[in-house]
């Protein structure tokens, strides 16, 4: 597909042809349990955000339904992705995106689904990353894994090169010139980020949430995060790093139904998803568990996938397979 037919598609607010409506009517809906899907294993973020959000959804759906986290692994997302994207647009399946995870394996060949088509329900939040060593590392600072590099490579755990943070780390450190070597293979991000803490590596580059939780337990230090104004105390931030840029290296969840869905249909379940992230119970949730939630509508998702494609575009040498 050509870059330019996919930034127009993935802007679209509105699909250029409209789906025809549904049999049933919308004032019935949803009459039967919904499938969200979750493209990983359980126990990972995308996983326990789904499990957050679910009951709450269950709440401000129109009838009383339940709404049932899958868990369809493989492929490092794409089975479940897959999954989604073949399902019937009638409401009963919707999905989690790992954004920009699914458009750099779109990129890569091989999936089946398209992300310009998907009807795109909204955003539950983002993620900026971050740099975190093993408490007791000598490193202290981005300065030091400069210095480090200038003897050999610095070793940074990571899952493979189908994953986000792959490409994540490979973008950190070419901007901030940090010769690297990825020690890949590990199944998740907890697995990577232990493995970084117990010496496999030098050090590992991942989302906020789960450096914050390392960091807290005393495993981990933080010497540095992606966003623009550093939120984490005594840690580097993109701007202080001279490497604006950065704050670009973020990982979105959005929530996504199959192509055609009809919009009053997808309001309905938009609608649901925007109530749940403000419900008190799944606030409470996110501040215990670190996790960032904040709702963003649908148009403002497409937006989101039409500013990855672009960001990701300028470092396409890293979306190439291995």
């Amino acid at each position: 597909m050509d870059r330019r037919d996919f930034l127009i598609g993935a802007g679209a607010i509105v699909p250029a042809l409209a789906a025809p409506r549904l049999a049933h009517a919308v004032d019935a809906f949803p009459e039967k349990d919904i499938t969200f899907i979750i493209p990983y294993s359980a126990g990972g973020g995308f996983d326990n955000y789904v499990r957050a959000i679910a009951p709450a959804m269950e709440k401000y759906l129109p009838h009383k339904v339940n709404v049932i986290p899958t868990n369809v692994a493989a492929g490092g997302g794409t089975r479940g992705t897959n999954q989604l994207y073949r399902a019937k647009p009638d409401g009963f399946t919707i999905a989690i995106f790992n954004i920009p995870g699914m458009f750099v394996l779109q990129e890569r060949g091989g999936a089946e689904y398209d992300l310009a088509k998907v009807t795109w329900l909204g955003s539950i939040g983002r993620d900026h990353y971050g740099i975190g060593v093993g408490a007791s590392s000598p490193l202290k600072s981005v300065a030091d894994l400069k210095a480090l590099s200038a003897t050999r490579p610095v070793k940074f755990t990571t899952t493979g090169p189908e994953a986000t943070a792959y490409a994540a780390t490979l973008i950190a450190t070419d901007l901030l010139g940090i010769k690297s070597q990825l020690i890949g293979g590990y199944k998740g991000s907890n697995d990577y980020v232990v493995a970084a803490i117990r010496g496999d590596g030098d050090a590992v580059i991942t989302a906020l949430p789960l450096l914050r939780r390392m960091q807290a337990g005393g495993e981990l230090r933080i010497l540095a995060d992606f966003e623009p104004h550093s939120t984490v105390p005594g840690a580097a931030d993109a701007a202080s790093l001279g490497q604006p840029e950065l704050a670009e290296i973020v990982l979105e969840r959005l929530i996504g139904a199959p192509p055609g869905l009809p919009p009053d249909i997808a309001a309905v379940l938009s609608d649901a998803l925007a109530k749940a992230v403000a419900d008190p119970a799944t606030v409470a949730w996110g501040k215990a568990s670190d996790s960032e939630l904040a709702w963003a509508p649908p148009e403002r998702a497409a937006r989101i996938l039409a500013e990855q494609a672009a960001f990701f575009q300028k470092w396409k040498k890293y979306l190439a397979p291995g």
